[in-house]
């Protein structure tokens, strides 16, 4: 016994002591047992209400029928209470009264955020196992196999695990708690419409769902390897981008934030672009790439609004770790926090990840038919265009005007406001004025090249993309002196210790 107990011992050390704080709290509180209990009853009940009816002894379809609600109620059990649980705490973690609790402690920034995301996971695979005996009860009813059962649960377990690491992310965000209630509550709104559409795509939808067409009977299917493999991959790297993010926004002002979540996204860049060409070229189908280029441009277009929001000068710590060799400083420069440099690395990535799917569709003709590919191309460099501009000139109002009302790090506030005004206030005064509706209103929104490539609008598309490149360069030019400070500015401190500089 001895033995056994010094083994576990050592396993328990081992483990990230945040999950075990969170796990002993959750044990030791009302919370988790009540839930387990009330969850509990419910599947009791309505596995009982089902065999209950007279239909279930000749129903072939009896055991799907019950699977599809059982695997329901779990969805919306683990998808609303546990990241709702998880943020709670972390978001009251982070308010000004208890903020040293969390950055006292010697831990690394990384491991409290994954400690609380593996924490999470756990409650929610106890959920899980409360539920499983009466899913596999579902088996023998008929209607379902096996292989879809765990296929269907893992595709809900991974966006369960995506959901809450979303959700600790706005956790962690330096907000005030006005913002933060209407940060979750508008994140609530999006959970709850989120469910009704993934339970249609996969239970519901005659036809169209992943039950009906059989997925159980498809996984030695290349086309289901390959399908599946891409969905980990993207759960899989999206996760770990919200955690780098996460840990990026709880670490201190003091240290360089920009450098693990950038290196972080080339990696994977360079990683799901390589997955994406492999695939187009044993399909001969250009759906990968193009699904790849979208999302990365959509991701660094956010990136614009995240960069213009960031502090323009680099504190003296931050600075130590520049190069001292002025052949690296130009590419250390964007790997350093810094509004400056994290708009010419989202810039530099969209005209990357064109440029790429540009080569691509050049080697694989085939893969694309008609206009498809000319027009996706011309549409995400639009709407590339189009952000950045919103961005910098977010950026130029609040150097001009609005300097000591509103902090940095509220600028892609500022830019939200913009591409509202241009998306639905200016179309609707253009549309009081002349009384009809015209698409063309849309041509310097954000969301006019999307509609525009969408409806097959080419010529639309192609005005929009030329307004959106005059816009750039205009606002670039009357943004030029700020880059070319944040340039000059960007150099080693001259101060070799720590302990002579002042803190951040």
């Amino acid at each position: 016994m001895k033995y056994v107990a010094d083994v576990l011992e050592n396993v328990s050390n081992t483990l990230n002591p945040i999950v075990i704080k969170e796990l002993r709290q959750a044990v030791k509180g009302r919370f988790l047992a009540a839930v387990l209990l009330i969850f509990l009853g419910i599947q009791l009940l309505t596995i009982g209400l089902f065999l209950t009816n007279d239909s279930v002894s000749w129903s072939f379809d009896a055991g799907r029928n019950i699977f599809k609600t059982l695997a329901s109620m779990l969805l919306v059990t683990c998808l609303i209470l546990v990241p709702a649980y998880t943020g709670l705490r972390l978001a009251m973690e982070r308010a000004d009264g208890n903020v040293d609790l969390l950055f006292i402690s010697t831990l690394h920034p990384r491991s409290i955020i994954w400690g609380k995301f593996f924490a999470a996971l756990v409650f929610s695979a106890l959920l899980y196992s409360v539920c499983m005996p009466f899913i596999t009860l579902t088996y023998l009813l008929r209607g379902i196999d096996l292989p879809s059962i765990f296929v269907m649960l893992a595709l809900n377990f991974l966006v369960i695990a995506v959901a809450i690491q979303c959700t600790i992310l706005l956790g962690c965000l330096p907000a005030n708690r006005v913002f933060k209630i209407i940060l979750g509550l508008g994140w609530f709104l999006l959970i709850t419409g989120y469910i009704p559409f993934h339970i249609a795509f996969t239970t519901v939808i005659p036809g169209v769902n992943l039950l009906d067409r059989g997925i159980g009977s498809q996984i030695g299917s290349w086309r289901f390897l390959a399908i599946s493999s891409g969905v980990l991959i993207a759960g899989v790297a999206f996760i770990g981008l919200l955690a780098r993010l996460a840990t990026a926004l709880i670490s201190p002002l003091s240290a360089n934030r920009a450098l693990p979540v950038r290196t972080y996204v080339i990696v994977v860049w360079i990683v799901t672009g390589i997955s994406a060409a492999v695939w187009t070229a044993v399909t001969g189908n250009g759906a990968p790439i193009t699904v790849w280029a979208f999302v990365h441009i959509i991701l660094q277009c956010i990136g614009l609004f995240i960069a213009v929001s960031e502090r323009e000068s680099l504190g003296q710590r931050v600075r130590q770790s520049i190069p001292r060799t002025r052949v690296l400083r130009p590419l250390a420069f964007l790997f350093f926090s810094g509004a400056g440099g994290g708009v010419m690395w989202s810039s530099l990535m969209i005209i990357l990840t064109l440029l790429f799917a540009a080569v691509l569709s050049s080697v694989y003709t085939h893969a694309w038919s008609g206009n498809d590919l000319e027009d996706f191309m011309t549409c995400m460099a639009a709407l590339g265009m189009l952000s950045l501009s919103y961005a910098m000139v977010a950026s130029l109002i609040r150097r001009r005007f609005l300097a000591n009302r509103v902090a940095g790090g509220y600028t892609w506030l500022i830019s939200l406001v913009l591409m509202g005004c241009a998306t639905t206030i200016l179309p609707l005064i253009l549309f009081l004025l002349s009384g009809t509706w015209d698409k063309r209103w849309l041509i310097g929104s954000p969301i006019g090249p999307i509609v525009f490539s969408a409806n097959g609008d080419s010529d639309l598309l192609t005005e929009s993309a030329e307004l959106a490149a005059a816009f750039a360069v205009f606002v670039s030019a009357l943004n030029l002196p700020w880059f070319i400070k944040q340039i000059i500015n960007f150099h080693p401190s001259k101060q070799n210790t720590a302990s002579n500089t002042p803190t951040d």
